[in-house]
This record gives C-alpha cells, sequence and structure tokens, in this order.
C-alpha cells in the first residue's frame, strides 16, 4: 500500500453560509479497545461528512475524521488519498458527528455543547507508547490492565515497526478542559468555574465540596455543567 500524503492543505469543497445555531450533542470519551492498525486510531469508525469553519469565515465541507495517534483531521480527496488537514491554528472549529473540535496547542472535542454561561466542556485523548522487551514465562508479555500490545505504533508523524522480540505498551489517557466558542481553552479546573461565573461563587463553592467534584473525572464534570446551566 502506498504512503499516505497527509501534509496537503485541504481544498474547499463548497461555501456555505455560517450558520447562527449550535450543535447540541453530548459525547463520551471513547476507551481505546482496537487493535491498533498501522495508520493509527481513528475517533470514528468511518470518515463522515463535516464542516470546517475557518477564522476568516470561509467553510469547507468534506468527508473528515480525527486521527488520535497523529492528531490530526484527516479528509479523503478527490482522488482518494488520505490527506491531513493544514495550517489547523486558522481554524476556528469543525462540526463533526454531531461534535465539535477545536485546535489549541492540539485537538479537543467537545464533550458537551450546551453551553454554560458560554463555558464548553471538552477532552484530549493522548495514546501513549513505550517499547519494551518480551518478560514473562515463555518470553510472554504481560501488561497490566488498561494497557494494549502491538507490534507497531504510529504517532509523532511515522510509524515504528518492531522486531520479533520487541513490542509496544500504548495506554490511552483523557485529559479535560474548559473553554469558550472562540477556542480559548484551559485544564478543567476550580479556579476557571469560579472566575467564569463571578456573581455565583457561593453556590459553585457549595456545590463542589457538597459534591465532592473531581475535574479529572468525566462523570463528576458532566454533573458540574448541569449545575452551571441552572445558575441565573
Amino acid at each position: 500500500m502506498p504512503a499516505m500524503n497527509i501534509r496537503q492543505l485541504l481544498p474547499v469543497f463548497c461555501l456555505v453560509l455560517i450558520a447562527g445555531a449550535g450543535i447540541q450533542a453530548q459525547v463520551t470519551p471513547p476507551e481505546i479497545r482496537m487493535a491498533l492498525p498501522q495508520k493509527g486510531i481513528y475517533r470514528f469508525a468511518a470518515f463522515k461528512q463535516g464542516t470546517i469553519v475557518y477564522r476568516n469565515g470561509i467553510i469547507a465541507g468534506g468527508n473528515l475524521n480525527y486521527n488520535v495517534s497523529l492528531d490530526e483531521m484527516h479528509f479523503i480527496s478527490d482522488r482518494g488519498d488520505t490527506l491531513a488537514v493544514a495550517d489547523p491554528v486558522s481554524i476556528s472549529f469543525i462540526s463533526l458527528n454531531d461534535s465539535r473540535f477545536y485546535y489549541d496547542k492540539g485537538f479537543l472535542q467537545t464533550i458537551d455543547t450546551a453551553t454554560s454561561n458560554g463555558m464548553l466542556l471538552a477532552f484530549r485523548q493522548v495514546l501513549m507508547a513505550q517499547q519494551q522487551r518480551k518478560v514473562g514465562a515463555y518470553d510472554i508479555a504481560q501488561p497490566h490492565e488498561g494497557v494494549r500490545t502491538y507490534r507497531f505504533f504510529t504517532g509523532n508523524g511515522q510509524t515504528y515497526n518492531l522486531g520479533g522480540d520487541d513490542k509496544i505498551m500504548v495506554t490511552a489517557r483523557e485529559y479535560f478542559f474548559f473553554g469558550d466558542e472562540y477556542g480559548r481553552f484551559a485544564k478543567a479546573s476550580k479556579e476557571y468555574v469560579l472566575l467564569r461565573f463571578p456573581k455565583n461563587q457561593p453556590e459553585l463553592k457549595g456545590f463542589i465540596k457538597a459534591s465532592h467534584i473531581n475535574f479529572n473525572v468525566l462523570k463528576d464534570l458532566e454533573k458540574l455543567m448541569s449545575f452551571c446551566r441552572e445558575l441565573k
């Protein structure tokens, strides 16, 4: 199979008027439980029709998919090649599969696009790989819970093929962020929420303490977002 050309600029498939209505959707960060293909792991099982809104107002549409391994948004060209969207910092957001992707030092996917006072909840999934020799009885690798073993790994723009005695241990981790529709994000934290809701700090402090909100746990952040939407 010929090498993929993933460094070309996304062509403008169509130009449309910017719609004012936002997408209302909720996403659960996926678990990595599949065999790791040499082209890397994609967010969705297949490329889907999506829309890219650029900061200069231009809108492009095409068949898109997010490559988690490479942290790139890919599309299928008219020739059938898999290419990467160039210059992601020029993108305002990408609408894909009832969710939105923003770019802030890497792609972040919104979990809940129903905003709370303009606040978005998003996540970034990172794959971490470590090359290891076979260990254990009969030369069998023995990874712990949540770790997958592969003979190759795609990341950092290249594919690493290993010898017969080597394997790659791959783990997936999610990082959560608060941000706004302008693509400005920061690590999810109590301080961020209090700054966003300066008139509701007593209620928020009480809720966070009573609910034992952990800003690294998805279900806690979703509970906090629901509470924030009820604030006046």
